[in-house]
């Protein structure tokens, strides 16, 4: 596994927050797995996470409670019947290679942290570094109730860091997954990588197809 205990200390700290609830016919994902979606950009992956961040939880008690346009349901003091809920609303952390502002713009994402891979610019995530990445995503699962990460760009980390210890490291992600009951959303682009490169990699994640509709 990818040692994390020292990296903490220099990881940009990650707050997981929920998203106004602006969907109620959301994708449904079954938590403690990864999901891959084959398509040259991550368009649909977008779409499912953004509308898993934004809708109300799968098995809502309360839908008389919503819409809400509270920002941040950890922080609101509203009387609400969600607080007597024991489900939590999916809270979300993206990486991608797209501008983070074109990306809250386009689909209205207001406080889920997005994490820009560049090896440019302030709050930038360099493709190098994948022990920081994989810190922050680490930290993310711990202090989540119900954690998405959608992670783009693993072709771009695979032509950076070589395919072994980008396969390393999406098999740790893999296991987080797992053991914090979280969803894991990964686009890729098919013909970006060789047969047995994909193969590796959809060894352990759930194929999500292009046409399907979840």
């Amino acid at each position: 596994m990818i040692e994390t205990f020292n990296i903490f200390k220099r990881n940009p700290r990650v707050i997981p927050v929920t998203e106004p609830v602006t969907n109620f016919d959301g994708a449904r994902l079954k938590r403690g797995n990864g999901y891959l979606v084959k398509e040259p950009k991550g368009e649909a992956c977008f779409k499912i996470f953004s509308s898993i961040v934004k809708g109300i939880c799968e098995e809502c008690a309360y839908p008389e409670a919503f819409p809400c346009e509270s920002i941040g349901c950890e922080e609101c003091t509203l009387v609400c019947p969600c607080k007597r809920c024991e489900h939590a609303r999916a809270q979300g952390l993206c990486f991608t290679m797209d501008s983070p502002v074109g990306l809250r713009q386009r689909y209205l994402l207001q406080t889920t942290p997005i994490f820009w891979i560049s090896r440019h610019g302030a709050g930038s995530i360099n493709p190098a570094n994948l022990e920081i990445m994989a810190g922050i995503i680490n930290e993310f699962f711990r202090k989540s109730k119900n954690p998405v990460v959608l992670l783009d760009a693993v072709e771009y980390l695979n032509i950076t860091n070589g395919f072994i210890p980008v396969l390393k490291f999406l098999h740790d992600l893999r296991e987080w997954v797992i053991l914090h009951n979280a969803i894991l959303i990964l686009p890729l682009n098919p013909t970006a990588l060789d047969e047995k490169e994909l193969a590796l990699i959809e060894r352990n994640m759930q194929p999500i197809e292009f046409s399907s509709k979840v």
